[in-house]
């Protein structure tokens, strides 16, 4: 142990010499995390590794699949406060800390990637039964309240997606009340739990179709979509091929500017982003959607008046 003591203590470039109780940690370390076969060999009155080809660096993993697991670290903070999910991270970090031990010197508390984080953790609570409900086909009692409404409504939700829209994270199931397939805000959900009976699986709901056409978190079903038409300023060219509305977005240049043309659902959140980019953008068609963005506009103009 003395030589290991000195060793150590050289390495790590240490004033005084590191404890007994240190290195026997860092063995346990070794132990429990990364699973390292250490031995005391009496023979030699020191310790190894009992089986010789073992190595805490032999992870069959890239530098690039390193990255990606350092940018999965980084994503997963959206999910921090859901203890379910958590435990990803953990299992991560842990799986990254294995392939090397210590991080970069010098870089150990900086920030190198950052992410959007939400303001606030409400709804991200029911994650976890949510999440549960749906791979184990139970069905849940929720109690739910819409914004701007003061009696709650119950629904025996049969759930089948969980969606993240900006932050907000949305339930679609089948409502046994409603009798049809809604979307809930895990925020304006007041309780949430799991049924022993009552899951109804729709034969006819299908994830990729029931989403193709949605524009935000809102999804009617038996909802039509609509051919939409913008006209934006050119100067948008550069953030509108990068940064597509919506993933049938084709882009045409005309004289007067840049046409861009979607096939979605008309949905507030589709109101809200064109409303986002102010004179840039002109609505074409359809024509409903064009009056409500007129009416918009109007009720601003009295605001600002």
């Amino acid at each position: 142990m003395p030589d290991i003591q000195e060793r150590v203590t050289m390495i790590l470039g240490l004033d005084s010499l590191i404890s007994v109780s240190s290195i026997n940690k860092d063995f346990k370390a070794m132990r429990d995390f990364y699973n390292a076969p250490i031995k005391f060999n009496a023979l030699e009155k020191g310790y190894c590794y009992e089986d010789p080809k073992f190595s805490i660096n032999s992870f069959p993993l890239s530098s690039e699949e390193i990255e990606v697991l350092d940018l999965s670290t980084a994503f997963l903070k959206q999910l921090k406060y859901s203890g379910y999910f958590s435990q990803f991270e953990a299992a991560i970090d842990k799986l990254i800390s294995g392939f090397r031990i210590s991080k970069i010197p010098g870089y150990e508390k900086k920030i190198l990637i950052q992410t959007e984080e939400p303001i606030t953790n409400v709804g991200v609570n029911w994650l976890d039964t949510i999440y549960e409900g749906i791979i184990q086909g139970k069905a849940l009692q929720v109690i739910y309240l819409r914004f701007n409404v003061t009696k709650p409504t119950m629904h025996t939700l049969s759930p089948y997606v969980l969606r993240e829209y900006r932050n907000r994270w949305y339930v679609t199931g089948y409502s046994t009340e409603v009798k049809s397939i809604i979307t809930l805000a895990l925020d304006r959900i007041h309780s949430c739990e799991k049924l022993k009976k009552g899951f109804f699986l729709d034969a006819g709901f299908n994830a990729e179709e029931f989403f193709k056409y949605s524009f935000g978190a809102t999804v009617h079903a038996n909802a039509k979509p609509n051919n939409v038409e913008l006209l934006f300023d050119k100067m948008l060219e550069g953030y509108l091929r990068t940064k597509p509305l919506h993933h049938t977005q084709v882009i045409e240049k005309v004289e007067q500017g840049l046409l861009v043309k979607l096939e979605c659902y008309l949905t507030p959140e589709l109101e809200m982003t064109i409303l986002s980019y102010g004179e840039q953008v002109k609505v074409l068609s359809p024509d409903k959607l064009v009056q409500k963005i007129k009416k918009r506009v109007t009720a601003l103009g009295f605001v600002y008046s």
